[in-house]
């Protein structure tokens, strides 16, 4: 089995709604990051076992959150995850942004 590796905008994601859901309610956020380690441990079990999406990038959604997703490629040495997503976004958007094609901004205040 290959590692699997968060990229570094997939980690800024992956925190940012880690701290959105615990604004939310406490122990939310806990939560939230207990689903993507469990997303995660399956992308490491069988990162082939999940559908290619757009490219060469595969999905898996968190169980709980189901609006959330993780985006991964499976590459010689290792798995990456290259994006955290909700689908609540324009599914063009999240495929342009799992491929590394259009970083997301944050809004403006």
């Amino acid at each position: 089995m290959k590692p699997v590796v968060l990229g570094r905008l997939a980690r800024r994601e992956i925190l940012a709604a880690t701290s959105l859901y615990e604004t939310r309610k406490p122990g939310l956020g806990a939560e939230f990051a207990d689903r993507i380690a469990e997303a995660l441990e399956r992308i490491r079990m069988a990162p082939e076992g999940y559908q290619i999406i757009h490219g060469d990038v595969r999905r898996v959604n968190l169980r709980q959150f189901r609006d959330w997703a993780l985006w991964f490629r499976i590459l010689p040495d290792n798995t990456v995850v290259v994006a955290c997503l909700s689908s609540r976004m324009n599914p063009q958007i999240v495929k342009e942004r799992a491929l590394g094609v259009l970083p997301i901004r944050p809004p403006k205040p």
